[in-house]
């Protein structure tokens, strides 16, 4: 079986004791791809030196909603893709996050602004998007559909069936996260969504299928039997699925 995990963040300091462990894990259950998506400057830093000729673990690089209100925030984050696009699968995470606003962060004109800039780096490098869309699932599917991304991964998206609809007649995909197993609006996404634009994420460290545990990308066979059941797949058609898609939108057609 062949399984991968789309979006996570192997860089955190929670996996710092057990890294190497954390990722034979997951190679020994299956995983033959991680992409790791650090969201601050100092975190890409440390993930490229960990990651960068790793043959199972690629790293996406983006910057936390939270930060774009610092403007050497972002463009240190944009300096650090422009001068590593070689050893990247992806731009992000990167989106809107109107959580942040509410609670005083950067507010809704200066996160669209921002992560206008993000779609249109990612288009000039030709890397795809992985986004990010708390609190505004739909904002962030028009400012996409507006700049005229093309390609997507929509982490742990929450959005509803018409959201999804959207995503899915413009060929962007949609990552179900580990937490499947228990979240009642990640099972509606993941029944609503086509297995043709599904792939597979832990977003590790969090998000685990029992919360009182850190998360790592082994527990991605708990979410694949869980939808496999829901949708009414064998496992191992869904995991080949859901991991022929994650390659194809990160480009790793070669053994990664």
């Amino acid at each position: 079986m062949r399984l991968f995990d789309a979006h996570c963040h192997l860089e955190e300091e929670a996996f710092d004791e057990d890294r190497e462990e954390v990722i034979s894990r997951a190679i020994k259950s299956g995983i033959i791809g991680i992409v790791t998506s650090p969201i601050y400057p100092e975190d890409a830093e440390k993930a490229l030196s960990l990651f960068r000729d790793h043959q199972v673990v690629k790293v996406s690089i983006g910057l936390d909603v939270a930060e774009y209100g610092e403007d050497d925030e972002v463009e240190k984050t944009i300096q650090l893709i422009l001068d590593n696009v070689d050893d990247i699968v992806a731009v992000g995470e990167v989106g809107l996050d109107y959580r942040v606003a509410s609670r005083g962060g950067p507010d809704k004109d200066r996160q669209k602004e921002v992560f206008r800039r993000f779609i249109r780096l990612a288009k000039e490098l030709d890397k795809p998007l992985v986004i990010h869309s708390l609190w505004a699932q739909r904002p962030v599917l028009r400012v996409l559909d507006e700049e005229g991304a093309s390609r997507v991964v929509l982490h742990a998206f929450g959005g509803k069936p018409d959201d999804i609809k959207f995503a899915v007649e413009r060929g962007w995909v949609i990552s179900i996260p580990t937490n499947v197993v228990r979240s009642e609006n990640i099972r509606r996404v993941a029944e609503c969504t086509p297995v043709e634009v599904m792939v597979l994420e832990s977003d590790s460290p969090v998000l685990a299928p029992n919360p009182r545990e850190r998360n790592e990308p082994a527990n991605i066979r708990v979410s694949l039997t869980y939808i496999s059941k829901l949708k009414g797949y064998c496992p191992e058609d869904l995991a080949s699925i859901t991991t022929d898609n994650a390659r194809k939108v990160y480009e790793l057609w070669d053994p990664v």
